[in-house]
């Protein structure tokens, strides 16, 4: 019989995200390296996790070596809210290793950094720059038995090490010291287009179920706030009943779907420009505040503002239901997103405010700020199982290029993903264009198949009855119906 083996003690990053993606944190006693070029975040996380550690009662050692003295280091990090000036020297403990890696003596080295972790007995060892060393020490050989010598009294101590260097990915993969060591945590910082995209991936780590793949962070007055990488919910809820309806706002609509859409359902409204798309969400918004449903609106296209004045139009007032709970509005720049990001952000917004209806416009814009087509359709795949498990029912707006004539299912291939998809569209009647409604697409619904008309009115979108009196109205060209001999 196999006995179960007790869970590795671990060591918190101050950063909830991040210890997700570890798998729970840095297993104390573990040798791990943090790899990347200059100014990616190293030394930074490691500062960031010290000052955790310490407010937990935790003793520090950062070493230092040829990069960046301890003064630089601690007036750097008095610009973040993670700095406390009180742990230094009582929790926190600067020490310099450059004499001794000067001397270019393994032995002194190593003594040196025994003789101090002995002193203090810290929970946690940092030795920034590790890379430093090894340039100092030269031959492999040297540099190999170094790491050999540090990792078993690493050992001992009971500490965690954290070697920071600025290693490039081909010397991770030839290194002695990523051998030896029980994780390796590599921070870059990738160029996309004219701008910069800092991501962070585990590449080892020995013991911990830890999250694969490549995630994102970003840098702020707090410091590194991660943002794991888009994946399923652990737990994917059922399809509700398809008797349980949300009603879209718009009541010629919910007759076409049989009385709206199903509870927890993803709808895709797609058309041209000025087909509606907004304003029906808008609708399908206020619809629920009116109801005590509280949504969001995620727009990449118009501003809040813009939004409000658009609301102000119609008689809504979107800044009360702001005040009441019961709506917020969330403007995201396409060409500044990144998903992880955007994601982590959405999904707390939505449980901040009990969201039951979530409108995102549009994924039109969204595709901007998505390097690949796959990567955007498992990023709206993820976003909709996501909010099916909170129960939320969610509606996107995306833009395609047709006027007049044949239109396409979906612009970006996703269709599929949604639950619902409703074509929004011109058709020119007698040289006038009026817009029209239609429902492609309703998962487990029986729905209208015909085109009906949609008008703008002053309380918003109205939808009448069919195009009975035209043919080819999907074609957003019709002709008058022949009449009916007697």
């Amino acid at each position: 019989m196999i006995s179960k083996q007790p869970p590795l003690e671990r060591l918190t990053t101050g950063s909830d995200d991040f210890d997700r993606i570890l798998g729970g944190g840095i297993p104390v006693r573990s040798v791990n390296v943090l790899a990347g070029a200059p100014g990616v975040g190293k030394t930074l996380f490691a500062l960031q996790m010290l000052f955790h550690q310490a407010r937990q009662g935790k003793k520090c050692l950062y070493f230092t070596t040829l990069s960046e003295p301890s003064l630089k280091l601690v007036s750097y990090m008095q610009q973040f809210s993670f700095f406390d000036q009180t742990l230094i020297d009582r929790r926190i403990v600067f020490a310099d290793l450059g004499s001794a890696i000067r001397s270019k003596r393994v032995d002194e080295t190593l003594k040196e950094i025994t003789r101090r972790v002995e002193r203090e007995e810290p929970a946690i060892v940092v030795i920034d720059s590790f890379k430093a060393i090894r340039d100092i020490l030269e031959s492999a050989w040297a540099v190999r038995t170094f790491v050999y010598d540090l990792a078993v009294h690493t050992a001992g101590w009971g500490a965690a090490s954290l070697f920071v260097g600025e290693y490039t990915e081909e010397e991770i993969a030839t290194q002695a010291e990523f051998t030896i060591a029980d994780g390796i945590v590599r921070f870059t910082n990738r160029r996309q287009d004219v701008s910069a995209v800092r991501e962070v991936e585990v590449l080892k780590l020995r013991g911990a179920d830890y999250v694969t793949g490549i995630h994102s962070f970003e840098i702020g007055a707090d410091g590194l706030a991660f943002y794991p990488r888009v994946r399923n919910p652990e737990a994917i809820s059922a399809p509700a009943s398809p008797s349980s309806r949300v009603s879209t706002g718009v009541s010629g609509l919910d007759a076409m779907l049989g009385g709206g859409f199903p509870q927890s359902s993803a709808t895709v409204i797609q058309g041209g420009t000025g087909t509606g798309k907004t304003l029906l969400s808008l609708q399908f918004l206020m619809d629920g505040a009116r109801r005590g449903e509280p949504g969001i609106h995620f727009t990449m296209e118009e501003t809040v503002d813009q939004l409000r004045e658009i609301a102000r139009g119609l008689g809504w007032d979107l800044a009360s239901l702001e005040a009441r709970g019961l709506l917020a509005l969330s403007y995201v720049s396409p060409v500044e997103l990144s998903t992880d990001a955007f994601f982590h952000r959405a999904r707390e917004q939505v449980e901040r405010l009990g969201a039951r209806r979530v409108v995102l416009d549009s994924l039109t814009s969204m595709a901007l700020g998505v390097p690949s087509d796959r990567r955007f359709k498992e990023f709206v795949y993820a976003l909709t199982k996501h909010f099916r498990s909170r129960e939320v029912t969610l509606s996107m707006n995306l833009e395609v290029s047709e006027l007049l004539g044949s239109s396409q299912l979906s612009g970006f291939g996703i269709s599929f993903i949604a639950d619902n998809v409703i074509q929004l569209r011109y058709v020119e009647v007698e040289g006038r264009l009026e817009r029209g409604i239609s429902v492609l697409k309703a998962r487990g619904v029986r729905h209208a198949s015909d085109a009906r008309r949609m008008t703008f009115t002053p309380e918003g979108i109205e939808v009448g009855a069919a195009f009975g009196d035209l043919r080819g109205v999907l074609t957003g060209l019709p002709v008058r119906s022949a009449a009916k001999a007697p």
